[in-house]
């Protein structure tokens, strides 16, 4: 949710559902809706905005690392303390397994959204260079 700015953060749109398989295995699915306030610019009922690729790529998201090695974001969005317990080493791991991604799968992504190609140029772009801040943090 910070990666793509969801400033909409609520229980409401956040489920986890139980399922059993057909082997009688568990498995959990996680389901998130109502991205409306993403892709955008964070911040209070004025300053936010809603899927904006120029607010997008303009927001900053790393905004230091805590001296107790907790990173603090940038994020101005419901539930701000969700985020408030990650530290470098789980920021970099995140980041390690995003940087998996290929451009391909991050275009695609954008492109699925129907998102026009200068758009989905901007957010893919944006979308790296936030995991490439991820991978980056010293602690």
């Amino acid at each position: 949710m910070l990666l793509i700015n969801n400033w909409d953060i609520k229980d409401s749109n956040n489920k986890i559902l139980a399922l059993r398989g057909s082997d009688g295995a568990g498995e959990l699915q996680y389901i998130i809706s109502d991205l409306g306030g993403s892709l955008c610019k964070t911040g209070g009922i004025i300053s936010r905005s809603r899927n904006k690729s120029e607010d997008y790529v303009k927001a900053k998201f790393v905004e230091s690392i805590k001296k107790d090695g907790y990173v603090d974001f940038n994020y101005g969005g419901k539930n701000k303390s969700l985020f408030e317990d990650i530290t470098v080493e789980q920021a970099k791991w995140i980041g390690a397994l995003l940087s998996r991604l290929s451009d391909d799968q991050i275009r695609d992504a954008f492109r699925s959204a129907n998102y026009s190609p200068e758009e989905i140029e901007a957010y893919a772009q944006a979308f790296k260079a936030r995991i490439q801040q991820l991978m980056d943090l010293q602690g």
